[in-house]
Parts: structure tokens; sequence; C-alpha cells
């Protein structure tokens, strides 16, 4: 048997956050490995400023140089929690680090930046994690989470993402106590196309031996609130749904359900695009 694999992305090695405590957490419930990572930053703009590389490049280097020297402390954490994994120290941008680490796990934990960078335009770590990873992403907010997976909305909309999302949260699913199910598929695409396949819901989770209840979700107005209402209605500590369903422009100037959530949403998020 495979163990589940979590990652969680360290923005300072040797100091804890809210993402690191809830991956601990989560990684001895589920019984998975966990590696931390860390990205010793190389941002592109760097290389538009020839007088500024060489500085850039060394202290981007005494970064990882000081993270690796990290590794014992993680291996404390992991001890400490009896859990196994790896201290992954990578270089360059913080996006292109993470997605990469992302590749190799089940499931990625980041943690939303207090500063709302997302919030604006959408083109900050976060989403550009989520939108370049193809990996399920477990965001959590920078007030962090006592629990979460135990009472989980699944906010569904027949969509690729939403597919994703949901096959990413299985573990989570069979072990939560209560998932809630908001049903806001529609019957034809935008292009006036049927979703096809769609996603047999009943079904799929009768498959994985996890009980859900299912409920007909219609907004009237934006969908965001709506959901947040009944999250808390639910008494939800885990929103699933697909992220960034449309361009993240078009989210930019129209607005959208994951922006809206990244920026609002006081409950871990676990994302898929």
């Amino acid at each position: 048997m495979i163990d589940l694999q979590l990652a969680v992305h360290v923005p300072q090695p040797g100091a804890r956050h809210a993402a690191l405590d809830l991956s601990l957490r989560l990684a001895t419930r589920l019984g998975a490995r966990l590696d931390g990572v860390y990205a010793a930053a190389l941002p592109g703009a760097t290389f538009a400023v020839p007088e500024a590389v060489t500085l850039q490049v060394q202290e981007t280097e005494r970064a990882r140089r000081a993270a690796e020297a990290q590794a014992g402390w993680w291996a404390g954490l992991l001890r400490d929690s009896g859990l196994r994994g790896s201290w992954r120290v990578g270089e360059g941008d913080l996006a292109e680090v993470l997605s990469l680490a992302a590749a190799s796990t089940d499931l990625l934990l980041l943690q939303r930046p207090e500063v709302r960078e997302d919030a604006p335009i959408g083109f900050g770590s976060t989403s550009r994690t989520v939108f370049a990873a193809g990996r399920p992403v477990l965001v959590v907010p920078a007030v962090g989470a006592d629990s979460t997976g135990h009472r989980v909305l699944v906010a569904w909309n027949g969509s690729i993402e939403a597919t994703r999302a949901l096959h990413g949260a299985a573990p989570l699913l069979a072990q939560a106590d209560a998932v809630h199910v908001l049903d806001g598929s529609r019957e034809r695409g935008p292009e006036g196309m049927a979703w096809l396949p769609p996603v047999p819901l009943p079904t799929w989770f009768e498959q994985r031996g996890i009980h859900a209840s299912i409920e007909r979700f219609e907004s009237h107005g934006a969908p965001a609130p709506a959901i947040l209402a009944r999250a808390r209605a639910l008494d939800s500590d885990l929103i699933v749904m697909g992220a960034w369903g449309h361009s993240r422009l078009a989210e930019m100037v129209l607005g959208g359900v994951t922006r809206a959530l990244f920026r609002d949403c006081p409950l871990p998020l676990l994302v898929a695009h």
C-alpha cells in the first residue's frame, strides 16, 4: 500500500505557522508522509536589472544553504509527531518551486498571505501556484484552523476543476463526520453544449463508502457569499471546490467565486485547477 503524500510550504525554516501546524495534525490523522518545502526565491524580474543579478543570485544561494541546514529541525518536528517525510529545498520563482513540489504529492498545503495579495487581480503566489500545480492544494487562512476535514462542504459545479478537487479530497472525505454537497451544476455549458460525461455524484460517493448529503444549489446573486452562508449554517471546517474555472484575467475583470473566496473565506479551501 502506497502512503498518502502531503507537502507543506514553509516560508521561514525553523518557525511554525498556521499551515505547518495544520499539516502536522492532518498527516497524523491520515497516516500520511509529510514533506516540508522551502523556496529560496529568485524572481524573474531580477534579470531585468543586470546590475542587480549578481547580488540577487548570491542572496538566493545564501538563503538556500541556510534552509538546507534546517533539515534537522524538520526531522525533529516529524519525530515529535510520529511522522515520516523529507525536507525539500528549491531555488527560483516561488510558484514554480511549489508547483514542482506539488507534482509529486497528493496534496500541497500553503498559507494564504495576510496581506491579501491575491485579492486585487489573482496573480499572487497563492493563486499562481494553484493555477500551475495541476494538483490539489489546501489553502490555509493566516488565522489558522484548529481542525479541518471533519465537516466538509463541497461546492460542486460539474467542471473539470471541481472534479479534480473532489478526487483530491477523497482521503479526507472518507474520514469526515459529515459531507455536504452544494450541487450547482448545469445541464448545459456556457456554449450551450451538454457537460459530457456528467459525474454521477451519488455513485461516486457510494463506491468510496462516503455518506454525503446533496442539495441543489441555486444562488440568487453572487455565489461566493451564498456558499459561505451555507458553510456557516452547516458548521463546516473545510470547503472543497474547483478553482479558476475561468481565466484569471476574466475573474479580474468580472469577479469570480475563486477570487472572492480566496479573499474572504475564513475556512481552509481545498482547491484544484
